[in-house]
Parts: C-alpha cells; structure tokens; sequence
C-alpha cells in the first residue's frame, strides 16, 4: 500500500472518529440535560411551594399580632419572625424568576453560573431563617409575667435564650461552602442549597468533561 492510500485511510478514519465523537457528546448533552431539567423542575416544584405555605404562614402571623396588639413582647418577637419569612419568601420567588433565566441549550457555562449564583442564594436564605430561632422563646412573655416572675424563672429564660442565640449564630457562620469538608455541614448545605440544584450541575460537568477529554 502505497503512502498516499495510507494517507487517505488515515484521514478517513479522522473523520469517522470525529463524526463518532460528536455524535456521542450529542447524545451525552441530550441525555444529560434532560436529567438536569428534571433536577431544575423538581426544584422549582419545591420553591413554588415555599412560596405558597410561606405566604400562609405569614398571614397566619400577622392575623395573630393584629389580634395581639395589646401584647408588646408578642408584637416584637412576632415582629421579627414575620420579617424573616417576608424575607425568605420573597428570595423564593425570585429564584423562580432567575430559574426561568437558565436555558442550558444555549450554554452550559451560562447556565452552571446561574445555578451556582440560585444555590448560594439559596443556602444564605437557609442560614438567615436559623436566625429567628430566639424569637420563638419570648413570644409568650406577657406583662403579667414580666411583672411577677421570680429570679430563678428568669435564669432559666436567660440560659434558653442565650443557648438558642449561640447555636443561631454559630450555624449561621459555620454553614457556608468554606466548611463544606465537614461532613454534617455537607449534609446541611444540601439542604439549605437544594441537593437537586447539586446534582443538576453535576449533569452539566460531565457535559464539560467530555467536551475537555474530546479536546
């Protein structure tokens, strides 16, 4: 066989491979991407119904305080806790708004940013609802009891508030993707950040891994 056959065998079998493996990252983005649209409607699922038991949940409360005006211990610590499902409510409807942004038939790269930017948001509005938790300790106090209330029962109260605060505050500082080697810290973020949107990128890097081995 001569040198110029082997040439033109050679380029053939070029061209078959390449054929080959465009064909097999088709086929891997098309199934990959239906896996991570199914992960991105399951999430969507979840925040839609946030929204609606978070707004249940908020005019449960301020029906309670409108009714409970007379009751300034109430008023606050209710306050408070209506303050941070407003708030968590609200970030849920706008991921749904930034969810309806990610279109992963025009870019992968595109398209992990704004799952990223989603998840991070949402692991914050995890970690700022552990906030409220002393809250829901003093929004039973009443003037009565603030008025005749010995020194033990407020010792008690101290130590419960206090605890609460500081188990708050550190989950609040320990819960972010810098500790995410810890094991239960991990698990948490999972959570707070929704394991679907975790495993929707997970679908999209092997999109990208295959296009970098096929490089």
């Amino acid at each position: 066989m001569e040198e110029q056959d082997i040439k033109r065998l050679w380029s053939s079998f070029d061209a078959q491979l390449e054929r080959s493996l465009a064909l097999n990252l088709k086929m891997l983005k098309e199934l990959q991407t239906q896996k991570a649209e199914h992960k991105l409607r399951s999430f969507r699922r979840n925040q839609v119904t946030g929204v609606v038991l978070g707004v249940i949940w908020i005019a449960f409360l301020v029906f309670l305080l409108v009714n409970t005006l007379h009751n300034i211990y109430f008023v606050i610590s209710v306050g408070f806790i209506i303050l941070f499902n407003v708030f968590a409510t609200a970030a849920y409807i706008r991921h749904l708004v930034m969810l309806s942004e990610v279109n992963i038939e025009d870019s992968v790269t595109e398209s992990q940013r704004k799952i990223t930017k989603i998840q991070s948001s949402f692991n914050n509005i995890g970690r700022i609802l552990i906030l409220q938790t002393p809250f829901y300790c003093t929004f039973w106090y009443n003037d009565d009891l603030v008025a005749n209330a010995g020194p033990g029962f407020w010792l008690i109260q101290l130590v419960i508030v206090s605890f609460f605060t500081f188990i708050s505050v550190f989950l609040f500082k320990k819960l972010t993707f810098k500790n995410v080697h810890i094991k239960w810290v991990k698990a948490a973020l999972e959570s707070f950040g929704g394991k679907t949107l975790t495993k929707a990128m997970e679908f999209l890097d092997e999109i990208e891994a295959y296009k970098t081995e096929r490089s």
